[in-house]
């Protein structure tokens, strides 16, 4: 795309919820919204917990957030295997996702999430 004040060859920008083009000589720019695609999913995911070896108390207080519930239910949860401990769409299954790796907790998501 060329820019309209000097003709030169315009660069494409994305970034956080705008896109468009920019000039890098005179600086004009022609810009629009961009809404990611993970905030226009509307799957409702879940996640699920997998065999955990070594329950711990960070283990225990990730699952309590993230499912929203006691201690002492958390850890019943991580005692049990293919427990469903949240179900959302898909910004907030990513924001748990990354709280379970953080802390070595196996999971599954399903349907087959493609935001990690």
């Amino acid at each position: 795309m060329l820019c309209e004040k000097c003709k030169t060859n315009m660069i494409h920008i994305c970034e956080n919820s705008v896109q468009g083009w920019s000039c890098p000589v005179c600086g004009w720019e022609i810009l629009t919204t961009h809404i990611a695609k993970i905030y226009q999913d509307m799957t409702e995911y879940s996640i699920f917990t997998k065999k955990v070896t070594h329950i711990d108390k960070e283990k225990i207080k990730t699952i309590s957030r993230i499912a929203g519930v006691n201690y002492i239910i958390a850890k019943q949860m991580l005692e049990k295997e293919d427990v469903c401990i949240m179900k959302e769409k898909a910004i907030d299954i990513k924001a748990a996702v990354c709280k379970l790796k953080d802390t070595d907790i196996p999971f599954e998501v399903i349907p087959k999430f493609n935001y990690s």
